[in-house]
């Protein structure tokens, strides 16, 4: 039967950025090159995982160590991985030890008598982990992750082939085989969802309109029909509107521009709408109308360039492996809420 391969426990990816790509276009067990060429795929070799040691000392007894190696363990049938040592006082196991042998998911052979139980592990990788899943939970949770409650809700959700958790890994769904299944069209799965390049390219082009002054036809001696309604009835209007719209009223009215947004309600919104697309929580957008202008073609357009279809590709890859990997995040966090009541 041969070993099986293991996958991240977040995203459901492989964990190698040797992915088989054909030039033509036209096999179909191979990526398309030319959606691929441009794109980071080293990111899939950057990987860290989370385990449990029992008899450490303190209320925390989770480790998380940096992945070295994969390899196949137990007699070829369960991926495993091998991991470096690393600072974690959590190691259950050899100190003297460089590389250590874990197995991912489920020790199907159970060890022999007299052996040594190798750890069991759910591995990731790095910028799932850190830059998605934490961010995640920390945007419901404002204190320090608890890598044993973390751990137990992994293990809640080990199972079927165990080569990664029973989640909703959304679409398009990694394959859970016994190796990596090359689609062509799935190729979004394997581009990094961190460092994506065109979304940096909007926000650097907002941040350059920040702090613009006021061009002559935003004047705001200027007649506006906002400009006879109470804030609180401009306020019950952003309420009905989603984010982009919003700041397509601003950039559009002056009256609407110069209304102070309600303590806390852009930042709602944002995360409410957008979630995963946290580059832009960080900019003030609201100090020029150009900016706002900018910002909104952004956010009405952040639903098409987001989100995954069979149709085409007119979407970009990163964003939408992103909005896809967060998703899995959120039905983590929920869990993980859970564990902590």
């Amino acid at each position: 039967m041969g070993g099986w391969a293991v996958y991240c426990a977040i995203c459901g990816g492989p964990f190698s950025s040797q992915v088989e790509m054909d030039p033509e276009g036209t096999d179909e067990r191979c990526y398309r090159y030319d959606v691929l060429k441009n794109c980071d795929l080293e990111w899939l070799d950057e990987l860290c995982a989370l385990g449990m040691n029992p008899d450490a000392t303190g209320d925390d007894k989770a480790l998380e160590i940096a992945v070295h190696d994969i390899f196949k363990v137990i007699n070829h049938v369960l991926g495993g991985i091998e991991v470096a040592r690393g600072d974690d006082p959590n190691v259950p196991f050899d100190q003297t030890a460089d590389n250590i042998p874990m197995i991912a998911y489920y020790d199907y052979g159970g060890g022999t008598e007299g052996d040594t139980a190798q750890p069991l592990v759910f591995p990731f990788h790095e910028i799932c982990y850190h830059d998605i899943l934490q961010r995640c939970l920390k945007q419901e949770y404002s204190g320090q992750i608890r890598g044993d409650v973390l751990f137990n809700v992994f293990e809640s959700l080990n199972g079927g082939r165990y080569v990664r958790l029973q989640l909703d890994y959304g679409e398009p769904e990694p394959p859970a085989e016994q190796f990596w299944y090359h689609q062509p069209g799935h190729e979004l799965l394997v581009v990094n969802p961190v460092q994506i390049a065109q979304i940096d390219a909007d926000i650097e082009r907002i941040k350059r309109s920040l702090c613009q002054k006021a061009s002559p036809n935003q004047n705001p001696g200027k007649w506006d029909i906002f400009d006879k309604l109470p804030h609180e009835l401009r306020h019950e209007i952003f309420k009905l509107l989603p984010a982009g719209s919003i700041l397509a009223l601003k950039a559009a009215s002056w009256t609407m521009h110069v209304t102070t947004l309600p303590r806390g309600f852009w930042r709602d919104t944002l995360r409410a709408e957008i979630p995963w697309l946290w580059e832009i929580h960080d900019v003030d957008v609201f100090q020029s109308q150009e900016s706002e202008d900018k910002a909104s073609k952004l956010l009405l357009d952040i639903e098409k360039k987001s989100r995954y279809t069979a149709e085409n590709d007119d979407y970009v890859l990163g964003l939408a492996n992103r909005r896809r990997i967060w998703g899995v995040c959120e039905q983590i966090r929920t869990r993980y809420l859970d564990g902590l009541a």
